[in-house]
């Protein structure tokens, strides 16, 4: 918790020394998450869509004839989610699973004008905290109405039945709810006003956090590709 009150201190300070030479934007898009789990040499991957909101604060510190160079602090959450339902012999089971994430990126950002459009590319890193990640399964039939639901991140399961309803003992789920990443992406704004960009940010850390087997060891990576718009005052 500490880390994070860090985070955003520097984020404020940065803010209140900054020169007139800066903008506040919102912005929200379009998010695509990529897991990658693999235990010794085998790897899988999944995918899952959603949306992200953010507010970014772009103070250029250097401006020349080769164009524009300045730092972009900025406040993201990002929505993913996915669900898949089988039949089979009456029976309806659908599995879902979703996540939450509030996203710190500070990018070094560099622009170039051109006439009334202005291109830029960032990078830089992104400190990330998942604020939830749920697992649900539900299952419907001939007299059956059962829904297990496990808190990826605490390893809380709830569990509602045709004649059980309760909380069961927390679950071991070794998955670690922080990562840091590295940000990268371009984008265009349009009469200083209108923005466009695309991004893609690589999870740097193992999000696996249980014990390795000493041959097979186990590896969690996400990574999170975001396509969007903005309004800058």
């Amino acid at each position: 918790m500490k880390k994070i009150s860090f985070i955003f201190a520097v984020i404020a300070a940065m803010i209140f020394a900054a020169e007139a030479d800066a903008q506040v934007s919102v912005g929200a898009g379009y998010s695509h998450e990529t897991m990658t789990s693999r235990i010794g040499d085998d790897s899988e991957s999944d995918g899952f869509d959603g949306f992200y909101l953010e507010a970014t604060y772009d103070w250029n510190f250097l401006t020349r004839g080769w164009g524009m160079l300045g730092l972009q602090p900025g406040l993201r959450f990002a929505y993913v989610g996915e669900s898949e339902t089988e039949e089979e012999m009456g029976y309806r089971a659908k599995v879902s699973w979703n996540e939450t994430y509030v996203d710190v990126p500070v990018y070094v950002k560099y622009s170039y004008p051109l006439g009334k459009v202005k291109l830029s590319a960032f990078a830089g890193p992104v400190f990330s905290l998942g604020l939830s990640s749920v697992l649900k399964t539900h299952v419907t039939g001939d007299n059956i109405d059962y829904l297990a639901k496990v808190h990826m991140y605490s390893g809380k399961t709830v569990i509602k039945g045709d004649s059980s309803v309760g909380n069961q003992p927390e679950a071991s789920t070794d998955y670690g709810r922080f990562d840091l990443k590295l940000g990268i992406g371009v984008g265009a704004t349009l009469m200083d006003k209108f923005n466009v960009k695309v991004g893609y940010d690589f999870g740097l850390l193992n999000r696996y956090t249980g014990e390795q087997m000493e041959n097979y060891k186990s590896k969690i990576h996400t990574g999170m590709l975001y396509v969007g718009v903005g309004y800058s005052f």
